[in-house]
């Protein structure tokens, strides 16, 4: 204890300070105290909403991540080609009457999820019959397709027929489209 002016002062400067700054013996800060409120008050939501909207955003990711394209290009004059439980993207592809013409078949579809484990490829009319494994966690699976495009002009309808219903289901279909040269 310290005197001053010959009275007691039941409390000493270091206590005191220890109760200023909410270490003391003494009561703590009340927990609506506004510079604890200062301290973690804002933060917490801010950290919070960041965290929600980052799962978010990779949950979206992870559950539209077709309607992202695919996540390599294809190469030189390929054609890229994706297989999914929607169908073919593009639906449509032009090559020209005699052309030789290299797809880039590709999928992002786990294996798990498709009949047999794969995508198919099919045109009676060309000759293409071509299987695609389905893709593991982190990449896709792919597949170069070579043909020759025939010299008479027309339409060539192309199909998956292992997912989806097959041949039957309208969405599985694609067309190539053989133009004059």
């Amino acid at each position: 204890m310290t005197r001053t002016n010959g009275c007691a002062d039941p409390v000493s400067r270091r206590e005191r300070r220890a109760v200023e700054r909410g270490t003391g013996r003494h009561e703590p800060r009340s927990r609506h105290d506004p510079a604890v409120e200062r301290r973690g008050g804002r933060s917490r939501p801010v950290a919070f909403a960041a965290v929600v909207v980052g799962v978010l955003a990779i949950g979206g990711y992870l559950a539209f991540g077709d309607f992202f394209g695919q996540r390599g290009a294809a190469s030189g004059d390929m054609i890229g080609v994706q297989a999914s439980m929607a169908g073919f993207t593009p639906k449509e592809i032009r090559v020209t009457a005699g052309q030789t013409v290299t797809l880039d078949f590709w999928t992002q579809d786990s294996s798990g999820h498709l009949d047999g484990g794969v995508h198919t490829m099919i045109s009676d009319q060309l000759g293409i019959r071509v299987e695609l494994p389905g893709a593991d966690a982190v990449s896709e699976s792919r597949v170069a397709v070579t043909f020759t495009a025939p010299m008479t002009p027309g339409d060539y309808d192309i199909y998956c027929d292992t997912c989806c219903g097959g041949r039957e289901n309208p969405t599985m279909h694609g067309k190539i489209v053989v133009e004059r040269g």
